[in-house]
């Protein structure tokens, strides 16, 4: 696998109240994870987690705002949206993120309790090339780079 030197897009980071963590190179794709970095934005850290534990148990639900052709409606509106999807996949390799950046603010001394998910950023990661010989061609499997930033 090739390594990339993947750095914060998040400009204005102050290492005395804020915590952050990285996914590099996740294999979920990047169109969930922009959806569901924008449905837990701006949510508390234990509030986040609680809600994709509650869409991973099928509960509740992640709406589709950008990417959402043939994506079926479901019961309730959230957000102003009616579409929406689970992505268990995805929400896992999240919850592996929030654990991620919980362990960094215990680690500062930060009050988990109190802290707020102010930055969430997907982008594409490397393209792995999976090569099917009886085919004759080669398949890319995509991967995602994720990055959040969370505050008190």
């Amino acid at each position: 696998m090739v390594m990339v030197k993947k750095r914060y897009s998040h400009k204005d980071y102050d290492p005395k109240r804020m915590a952050r963590g990285m996914l590099v190179n996740a294999p979920i794709s990047t169109k969930w994870a922009v959806e569901i970095g924008r449905a837990i934005k701006g949510m508390r850290l234990v509030d986040a987690e609680a809600y994709l534990r509650r869409v991973l148990r099928h509960e509740d639900w992640i709406p589709i705002r950008r990417f959402n052709r043939d994506v079926p409606h479901r019961k309730g509106v959230k957000a102003g949206v009616k579409s929406g999807r689970y992505m268990d996949k995805a929400v896992r390799y999240f919850l592996k993120l929030i654990e991620n950046v919980k362990n960094n603010a215990e680690q500062k001394g930060l009050d988990v309790e109190k802290l707020r998910i102010i930055h969430v950023s997907a982008s594409k990661g490397y393209r792995r090339p999976r090569i099917q010989p009886m085919l004759l061609r080669v398949i890319r499997r995509k991967s995602t780079h994720v990055e959040m930033v969370v505050s008190e």
